[in-house]
């Protein structure tokens, strides 16, 4: 079922492209290839609205949804800025913002930024770098 999901959100993604959309997250990801500046997309992400997919594992009670990565072996939650991007997703979301998201991830799972017109990625070795960065800043650990 983790792998019909995956099929079916890089589906969904790559057919909807006839309006491009551009959200405060999706600018600072292109701003940060421009510049090969992966930090450009901390600030940003951490103060976004984001939809995470979910799965209800009792009644009542959920978990972060994990589907394949794009990398080879590992896992990563879906989200979205826009809620409808996630329409055609029957699973629960939750809407958090990116600092909850960072806080709560696991430290080995990845993120899959969706949007109607496509995607971003952050990897693991991406997400370990920027809780270094808060952990300066709040001089605490994250998991």
């Amino acid at each position: 079922m983790k792998y019909l999901l995956s099929i079916l959100l890089f589906t969904f993604t790559g057919t909807i492209m006839a309006q491009e959309t551009v959200t405060p997250l999706k600018e600072a990801f292109q701003n940060s290839r421009e510049q090969k500046n992966i930090a450009l997309i901390l600030p940003t992400f951490l103060k976004s609205e984001l939809y995470v997919i979910t799965a209800e594992v009792e009644p009542g009670k959920f978990e972060f949804f994990y589907t394949k990565s794009p990398k080879p072996d590992r896992y990563c939650v879906t989200v979205a800025e826009e809620e409808s991007t996630l329409a055609s997703v029957k699973w629960p979301k939750r809407k958090m913002t990116g600092l909850q998201l960072l806080t709560e991830l696991p430290k080995e799972i990845e993120i899959v930024v969706t949007y109607k017109d496509g995607g971003d990625y952050i990897s693991r070795e991406q997400l370990t770098w920027y809780k270094q960065q808060l952990a300066k800043l709040y001089s605490q650990k994250l998991p």
